[in-house]
């Protein structure tokens, strides 16, 4: 997730991007061949190591070191439990809380249920939190008609957290202040919108700072973007970025020519040309879970998790690489699901949350990885009463 010191290693990427840039080859951008270890390591079984109900990995994992060299891996849920060590290998479980979800009824608010699962830090003493916020429009009376109302009642957005003692508890910001990211659209009961999540950790490029969000289509029933039924939110990720990460009205996110999508809080007022204000999607980024720099290449590496569809092969986890975070090139295949489902003991299992991360990556974020590296994935078994943090070893070759 962060640091100063990716130097010279990236001349190969991003200046800025601008409109009328001319795309690059793709045949000439290296492409990365992952291998992964025949062993792993639960990191955190729930709920045997739970703290309380809500204490489960749900979330990829990131990781930042603090300015007294502690390392903080978090996977948590809509409370923030951490995993604290002086190494990523030794972190141990804490207990204690380091943010707890609002459950705010107001969805203007964009204060429901909270996963600040994206951290960045210069100093590791202040740490900007970048947070899924989602809306549970059936936890709140009147606002939904279904029980469970994921399909027309759930109403994501980002907003921003932020710490100043290290990564160890984060204060929240009311709105507007705490928008970072979202749909110009306001909730509506029982048809959504759904709305957008950044689901990538945040990597620096020539001054920037990037990171990946992706979006749900809408509405429900939509086809393409002409037409009667045609999509006002297009399903699928692309990238946004910012000169300051501690700012979250500055990130903007890609238009399909260049970085001048500013998202739009809905609520304040009506939004002129909403439109405007919707980021276009770019190819093979729709199941996209985590970004990396490779450290000896300069290239970003972007982590594809995709247990359900046949889009790039066979159905699994795969890498692909970029230059400048809009062109990306065909996913490459490490492990097939059936690869994972074959070191498994019988029963039904599922898998979530794939993310890189290196231990000794040289930047305070961790958003740096070399040839070996560890990949972090969430299993469940068939009703999601257990799961299982695992890493497992990964060799990374640039092709």
């Amino acid at each position: 997730m962060m640091r100063q010191i990716f130097l010279v290693l990236f001349g190969v990427a991003l200046a800025t991007m601008s409109s009328g840039q001319s795309r690059p080859n793709l045949s000439q951008i290296p492409t990365v061949k992952g291998v992964l270890d025949h062993s792993r390591t639960a990191v955190f079984e729930s709920p045997q190591q739970s703290c309380n109900s809500n204490d489960i990995p749900d979330a990829m994992a990131r990781a930042f070191r603090d300015s007294t060299g502690t390392v903080h891996l978090v996977a948590a849920s809509s409370e923030l439990f951490q995993n604290l060590g002086p190494t990523l290998e030794s972190v141990q479980h804490s207990c204690e809380v380091g943010h707890y979800s609002a459950g705010d009824p107001n969805p203007a608010d964009f204060n429901d249920q909270s996963w600040i699962d994206d951290f960045y830090t210069f100093d590791g003493k202040k740490i900007a939190g970048l947070t899924h916020m989602e809306y549970h429009g059936w936890a709140h009376q009147g606002d939904c008609t279904f029980k469970n109302g994921y399909n027309g009642c759930e109403y994501d957005s980002d907003t921003y957290h932020e710490s100043e003692d290290g990564g160890y508890h984060f204060k929240s910001f009311n709105a507007p202040n705490n928008f970072l990211a979202g749909v110009p659209y306001k909730y509506v009961k029982d048809k959504g919108p759904s709305g957008y999540s950044v689901d990538s950790n945040i990597v620096e490029l020539g001054g920037w700072y990037y990171a990946m969000v992706t979006s749900w289509q809408w509405p429900a029933g939509c086809s393409g973007q002409t037409g009667t039924h045609r999509c006002i939110t297009p399903s699928g990720g692309g990238p946004m970025r910012t000169q300051n990460v501690f700012d979250p009205s500055s990130w903007r996110g890609w238009s399909g020519t260049d970085f001048s999508v500013s998202f739009v809080d809905p609520y304040p007022g009506p939004v002129e040309r909403p439109l405007e204000h919707v980021y276009t999607p770019v190819p093979y980024m729709d199941v996209v879970t985590g970004i990396n720099l490779f450290e000896s290449s300069g290239v970003v590496i972007a982590v594809l998790w995709n247990p359900w569809t046949n889009e790039y092969g066979a159905k699994g986890f795969y890498l692909s690489t970029s230059t400048d975070l809009v062109n990306w090139t065909k996913p490459r295949l490490v492990a097939t699901l059936d690869q994972f489902l074959a070191q498994e003991p019988p029963g039904s299992w599922s898998y979530a949350y794939f993310s890189l991360i290196d231990p000794a990556a040289p930047d305070l974020n961790f958003s740096i990885v070399g040839d070996h590296s560890y990949l972090y994935y969430v299993r469940f078994n068939s009703d999601g009463s257990s799961r299982v943090l695992f890493r497992q070893g990964i060799t990374l070759t640039m092709k």
